[in-house]
């Protein structure tokens, strides 16, 4: 490749990512500025969305927390504070922080409200998911503030800000420390917070550097004796923030770690003619993990609970300590079951696995029918799923749909079928 066309190349490449040539600087401001400030509909407007997200928390609907953060306007003070750090406005880092915790102490009274009248009390996965944040919502965090603040700066805005508020989820930690405080968990209360703060000064921090490399005129002058004195505070809160989050992602690495070759042990291991694995347990810690197997039927013999030890360093489980139960009608005993009863048991647990089955696909059913109001009915197939429309859809529609239903099942390859319903 000859000079001139190296030459040309990067210059391409430079015309690509050149974010200063239609930057709107003044839009960008005054829309921001507007955005930061909290008045009666902005109030009004946040407890809604605090209630709509709480709900999908407690029924664990991963649809129903998407469109609560969606009309959540929790972006707009935390967006101001970045931006007044980058042009060295006071003013508006005042009012940006003070919008901030008047907000987040509305979503908090809101959402413990909420979670002291349901009477669903159950822990969900949606729940449990924002109260063990790492270094990963970190990196979520600030490069979904980069994303939001160059979507906004351009003369063309994006519609990017919805999809940061999406990513970096500052709805449903507020919402899970209220069900904290209404359930007496500080553990929760402490993680949740811990991730909104992570979410809000990530975002911030981002929104702060990009105000700075596209060169916004500051409100007024800071000398060099500010200038390093914001660099020292901001970074001291960024590696304050950053270290225990590091320390969480450690910590859930090598538990999920643990949990997987935990689960890949028993699988293998554990096959017997007439014992059957009712039921397993993993508890992580760093000095003496647990793995602890409830069996139903013959009982294992010493040789063979000698055997099941010895397999546990080559799942590089060494220092793992396992516990087998044996049980017979649900009480541990050395008596042994016949064969007639290691099927009967057996055909309970395919029983349990269909009902768990069946309640899965209802959950799907009633996320497609909250996205997708046309959509009638999900039915399980042995070649996959069929999904039944009221309507005749657009192949664009059934094709995001294809999309959603196999995230959603965590299945890549699951066949999906769309079916239009024929009325009489």
């Amino acid at each position: 490749m000859s000079s001139g066309r190296v030459v040309q190349f990067f210059n391409h490449l430079h015309d690509i990512f050149d974010l200063r040539s239609d930057t709107d600087e003044a839009g960008t401001v005054e829309n921001i500025r507007k955005n930061a400030n909290f008045q009666s509909a902005t109030a009004w407007t946040l407890v809604f969305a605090i209630f709509v997200a709480s709900v999908g928390l407690n029924v664990n609907s991963a649809a129903v927390i998407i469109g609560a953060m969606l009309i959540s306007p929790l972006m707009g003070p935390i967006l101001g504070f970045g931006l007044a750090l980058g042009i060295n406005d006071t003013d508006l880092l005042k009012r940006a922080l003070r919008n901030l915790s008047i907000a987040v102490v509305i979503s908090i009274i809101t959402s413990t409200v909420y979670f002291l009248l349901s009477p669903l009390e159950d822990v969900q996965s949606e729940l449990l998911a924002r109260t063990q944040p790492t270094f990963y919502d970190v990196l979520i965090a600030f490069f979904g503030g980069a994303a939001g603040i160059v979507s906004i700066s351009r003369k063309e805005r994006g519609g990017a800000v919805a999809g940061v508020a999406i990513a970096t989820a500052l709805m449903p930690p507020l919402c899970t420390a209220g069900y904290a405080l209404s359930s007496g968990n500080l553990k929760f209360f402490a993680g949740a917070l811990y991730l909104f703060l992570i979410n809000s000064v990530f975002i911030g921090l981002a929104t702060f550097l990009f105000v700075r490399y596209l060169k916004f005129k500051r409100v007024k002058s800071q000398n060099e004796v500010e200038r390093l004195r914001l660099k020292r505070w901001l970074a001291v809160i960024v590696v304050v923030i950053v270290i225990p989050s590091l320390v969480l992602a450690w910590n859930l690495m090598r538990q999920s770690q643990f949990n997987l070759r935990a689960d890949r042990f028993v699988r293998q291991e554990f096959k017997f003619d007439n014992s059957f694995v009712v039921n397993k347990n993993f508890r992580f810690n760093h000095k003496r993990p647990e793995i602890e197997v409830s069996l139903i039927g013959s009982t294992l013999t010493e040789q063979q609970l000698a055997a099941l030890n010895a397999m546990l360093p080559f799942y590089k489980l060494e220092s793992t300590q396992l516990k087998v139960r044996q049980l017979v009608n649900g009480t541990e005993s050395k008596h042994k079951v016949t064969s007639a009863e290691a099927e009967l048991i057996k055909l309970r647990q395919q029983l349990a696995q269909q009902a768990e089955s069946a309640a899965s696909i209802q959950d799907l059913e009633n996320e497609l029918k909250v996205l997708y109001p046309d959509a009638d009915q999900v039915i399980a197939s042995a070649t996959g799923y069929h999904v039944v429309w009221k309507k005749r859809m657009a192949k664009k529609m059934l094709h995001s749909v294809d999309t959603f239903v196999k995230v959603r099942l965590k299945q890549d390859s699951l066949v999906i079928a769309h079916l239009l319903r024929v009325t009489p």
